[in-house]
């Protein structure tokens, strides 16, 4: 029976959130026509490539009932290693920049599993270790590139609004689905998060599923920022500096609690597309920077007090019409 109302429980979680979503774009389709434009609609999802990636990645952390506060940082590392150590090949310098996010998500992994050290306390220290070594890397300037054939690959149209690089996050999306959901390592994540004790003692695998989520969690980060890089033929140890509490917010509108245990790839992938509607939507009815933040802030807010009970109760409404249906 507890099953069954979870699975209830989650189904008008989704709808709410789907909801939100679509009134959010008829609402600034209405205040201006521009916003569904197939040029708009790809500044959208290119917007979304960066946002969505770092968020799926970070939520992994949040599943696990941990936190990493380090992805900020590691978007502009991997951007940066990317154009330093790429040289004539940016293939290369992302190759580089992906095993530097593994041995840093291994590290953090490590020390949080094996030492019982605060998520919190590690990746703080990861996060300024980082940021250190970003500004050395960058050397006081903005380090760019004059190889833009990879850039142009990433960010031609495909489809009108879609690109290489917000096809490559929304395959993320569906292979850490597909992880989540069909895999023993998923249900390890999960219950990792919720009930870290009771797992360890009944034998799952607590220490690799932190690994896992740590190194993808960096990995996430680190392509998102690589592929930044290539795009803009340009990196800069500032990148991603409030990226971190976007990818947060993403998370937790989506759904991903703050204690761990649930959360699912789809319902970041809704969050991700809320939070980026708005700040595109509002961006181009002409709010500033400040009036976005603050709506971001009562969105979040919004969602996190009426999650539960309007959730529930849009569960209840789609159980009756199941009901009636099948009747």
């Amino acid at each position: 029976m507890a099953t069954r109302y979870k699975s209830k429980a989650v189904s008008g979680a989704t709808l709410l959130r789907l909801a939100l979503l679509i009134a959010l774009v008829v609402i600034f389709a209405l205040w201006n026509p521009a916003f569904i434009s197939g040029r708009n609609l790809y500044a959208l999802m290119q917007s979304f490539a960066l946002l969505g990636m770092v968020a799926l990645g970070l939520s992994l952390t949040m599943i696990a009932g941990e936190f990493d506060l380090s992805v900020g940082s590691m978007v502009a590392v991997g951007g940066l290693l990317t154009l330093v150590a790429g040289g004539d090949s940016l293939v290369s310098g992302m190759g580089v920049a992906l095993v530097f996010a593994v041995l840093v998500g291994g590290v953090n992994a490590i020390v949080i599993s094996r030492f019982n050290v605060s998520s919190l306390v590690v990746t703080v220290g990861s996060m300024m270790a980082l940021s250190g070594f970003a500004f050395w890397l960058a050397g006081g300037k903005v380090i760019s590139t004059d190889d833009f054939d990879l850039g142009f690959a990433l960010d031609d149209p495909v489809l009108v609004v879609f690109s290489a690089r917000s096809l490559i996050t929304l395959a993320a999306f569906a292979l850490v689905g597909i992880l989540m959901h069909y895999t023993l390592m998923g249900r390890d994540i999960r219950v990792a998060g919720s009930k870290r004790q009771v797992a360890a003692a009944s034998g799952a695998r607590v220490g690799r599923s932190l690994l896992i989520v740590f190194v993808l969690s960096a990995v996430a980060a680190a392509l998102a920022g690589s592929m930044l890089a290539m795009s803009l033929a340009s990196a800069a140890a500032t990148t991603g500096g409030n990226l971190m509490l976007q990818a947060v917010s993403a998370a937790i509108v989506g759904g991903v609690a703050l204690s761990g245990g649930s959360g699912t790839p789809a319902h970041v992938l809704l969050g991700s597309l809320i939070l980026t509607v708005m700040n595109n939507g509002m961006s181009l009815i002409g709010m500033g920077a400040t009036g976005i933040l603050f709506a971001n802030g009562l969105v979040l807010m919004g969602i996190v007090l009426l999650d539960g009970q309007l959730g529930a109760w849009m569960s209840e409404r789609l159980t009756m019409l199941r009901a009636g249906h099948s009747a």
